[in-house]
């Protein structure tokens, strides 16, 4: 794949998850805008709204050249991730829209949907400039691999090596070293390229195997409200459940929805006295996803919002200046 591309304003959380926040979503696409508030006390969640008239979502949760790996001499062409990104962003509205106007029908199948939209959502983690160390942890056993394919190899040596004369400004901003920013953006090179013809990438090759795991019981929750509004974390996610637990993820499907995925250990939540037995049978049986939707839960809603508050990096987003439960 070519990845010479002209975007110097890259957004780590996707224009289109922001407008469906917009507080005017029917407004041309260059007006819309969202409003921003900074945490002032994470223990006790207060913020603070940052404008009364909001910001531009064409402008807001963006960096400038965050994702280019070789910035040309010219300053008008780079190398950067924009096409490997635009393959996930593109349906997140279609999925979004289609769950939604399926969940009043409890016999509709939205597998398609809850799935796709994990793997773009997750890719918010991956991607987000406040998430580095967190993703270099993540993904130990990439480091020091590279791709064998001549043409993959010649990308991945523009990942290593290209001019970066943002690289200093940026590992300064964000508090990690230039060697981390750089085996960053070389983990997003080989989990999101197709390294063999005809095989799904390194990501979904992950995501694939958390959904296909026999060991593994997984519940998708879709929560939507009426009138009152989620949030939108700057690190696009945030975790509902202590990690020692489940693997649980949040994320905000719209101004008025969020979705939770929890994948919990069978062998950890099977009763101490239940047959190993009966568990292997369980494991062996067609993999099922469970999903349920809850409307108006709205102590739901508060945690949801206090979480995002808590563990974003320093600011959340919403289409109203009023944010549920804080």
């Amino acid at each position: 794949m070519d990845l010479q591309d002209v975007t110097r304003n890259q957004h780590f959380v996707p224009q289109v998850e922001q407008r469906l926040n917009a507080i005017n979503p029917s407004a041309k696409v260059v007006n819309q805008k969202i409003y921003s508030f900074s945490v002032v006390d994470r223990e006790n969640y207060g913020i603070e709204l940052d404008s009364p008239n909001g910001f531009k979502i064409n402008k807001t949760l963006s960096l400038t050249d965050i994702f280019s790996f070789d910035v040309l001499e010219t300053e008008a062409e780079r190398y950067n991730f924009e096409k490997l990104f635009h393959q996930y962003e593109s349906d997140i509205k279609l999925n979004t829209e289609s769950l939604i106007s399926k969940l009043p029908n409890t016999s509709s199948d939205i597998k398609p949907e809850v799935l796709n939209l994990f793997i773009s959502k997750l890719l918010n983690f991956i991607r987000n400039p406040y998430s580095i160390k967190k993703v270099l942890n993540t993904f130990p056993s990439l480091k020091n691999v590279h791709p064998t394919n001549p043409i993959h190899y010649q990308n991945f040596q523009r990942v290593l090596k290209g001019r970066k004369p943002q690289q200093q400004h940026l590992c300064e901003h964000l508090g990690v070293t230039e060697e981390e920013y750089a085996d960053w953006l070389s983990i997003i090179f080989l989990l999101l390229t197709p390294l063999e013809d005809g095989q799904p990438n390194f990501f979904e090759q992950v995501v694939k195997g958390l959904y296909e795991n026999p060991d593994t019981f997984i519940m998708i929750i879709v929560y939507t409200f009426d009138e009152k509004t989620c949030l939108l974390s700057d690190r696009g996610y945030s975790i509902p459940l202590p990690e020692d637990q489940h693997t649980a993820w949040d994320f905000n499907l719209n101004s008025h929805g969020f979705i939770r995925y929890i994948f919990g250990d069978l062998n950890s939540l099977a009763p101490s006295n239940a047959p190993k037995s009966l568990i292997e049978a369980y494991k062996s049986r067609p993999k099922s996803i469970s999903v349920h939707h809850k409307i108006n839960e709205l102590e739901s809603l508060e945690q949801y919002n206090k979480h995002v508050v808590y563990q974003c990096h320093e600011n959340v987003f919403n289409s109203s200046v009023e944010c549920y439960g804080l």
